[in-house]
């Protein structure tokens, strides 16, 4: 192999052919037409040494090599090229249709017909190489443009949460102080979502969907929301009905995230009998989110101290939804919360409510 240096021009060019007189003629030509880097050699064998380390800009190939045929050396350029279009320029001196069909099929981009002329040769060479150019120019384009719609994307993305998260909250603030009650519940329903083998996209959402669950407490009276004695049935009623306000707060959006926590503020206090709120469905009838987010929900509201009652300790309030598991909720939610390997998990997020809110959250 052979390598000529001149002082311009910064592609790479790739020259194969077993014929010397050829091989040192094109070197010679490219050199003085100011290609600076031009890799020359007539063993094939050592064409996937020369690819592994230098990238060709473009590839000058006699069709007739000892030992390989030309369209079998294209293929081998193009598999250790892959995504990158090099183009690949066909040396022959055999003018048959057939065999420049049987270098198209292969991938040959262009055709030299022996003797060259070189003005010829220069021109078409100097034009595929402005297209090679042109190409990765593009490609570059099309990775910036990429990159930036990703940050865009999750830009929007994060702001969407945090405009969710807020609104939540500000639900939440309306009888808990805290406002952290609905990041554990989103917590306690990924965790029950992950022993059931929800895919991560689905963990995803729900963990940010299941803290919207009562968004419709907005529109409740204080005079019930925070009533310290049980409610009256007139006040019950009013009270149930921050599944439907939280429904239509959050309906009409095509975000799977909204739409999921649209169905979980509709469907978390149905149950698994078809004697919950607001509609009565049973069983799977109900969303997944819905029954999910149902045990996370009492989990968490009975080992909190609320106006009307103290809180339960973990064993309690476990005893309690499996007391409940066939009636208030579903048998196979309550078996994946209920399983002795997640009772550390449920105590430590017990603790959540003393932690910091994040900034930004």
């Amino acid at each position: 192999m052979m390598l000529k240096h001149a002082d311009t021009m910064q592609d790479i060019i790739l020259v194969v052919d077993d014929e010397p007189t050829t091989l040192e003629f094109l070197v010679e030509l490219l050199s003085s037409a100011g290609y600076r880097y031009v890799y020359a050699t007539s063993q094939v064998e050592s064409v996937p040494d020369i690819l592994e380390r230098v990238r060709p800009d473009l590839a000058l190939i006699d069709w007739h090599l000892d030992g390989i045929e030309g369209d079998n050396l294209i293929r081998l350029i193009r598999a250790q090229s892959e995504g990158s279009l090099i183009p690949v320029v066909v040396l022959t001196a055999d003018p048959a249709p057939a065999i420049k069909m049987q270098a198209l099929r292969a991938g040959a981009t262009d055709f030299l017909n022996k003797p060259f002329d070189v003005t010829e040769a220069l021109l078409r060479i100097g034009n595929l190489l402005e297209l090679r150019h042109l190409h990765r120019s593009l490609a570059h384009e099309k990775r910036t443009v990429e990159q930036l719609l990703s940050e865009r994307t999750r830009d929007l993305e994060l702001a969407r949460l945090e405009i969710l998260e807020r609104l939540a909250r500000a639900a939440e603030y309306r009888d808990d102080t805290t406002g952290q009650h609905i990041i554990r519940v989103g917590r306690l329903s990924e965790m029950i979502g992950r022993v059931m083998g929800l895919d991560e996209t689905k963990l995803y959402q729900l963990r940010h969907a299941a803290p919207l669950h009562d968004v419709g407490k907005i529109g409740i009276s204080d005079s019930i929301l925070l009533k310290p004695t049980a409610l009256t049935p007139e006040e019950r009623q009013a009270m149930q009905r921050h599944t439907l306000i939280g429904a239509q707060i959050l309906e009409g959006c095509p975000h799977e995230t909204i739409e999921m926590a649209r169905q979980i503020a509709l469907s978390h206090h149905e149950r698994w009998d078809g004697q919950g709120y607001p509609y009565g469905i049973a069983g799977e009838t109900i969303p997944l989110w819905g029954r999910i987010v149902a045990v996370a929900d009492a989990y968490d509201a009975m080992t909190h101290d609320r106006p009307y009652r103290r809180a339960l300790n973990t064993e309690q309030a476990l005893e309690e939804i499996r007391k409940n598991s066939g009636t208030q909720f579903d048998p196979t939610i309550v078996e994946a919360f209920t399983d002795p390997a997640h009772f550390q998990a449920l105590d430590a997020l017990q603790q959540t409510e003393e932690e910091p809110v994040p900034e930004g959250a």
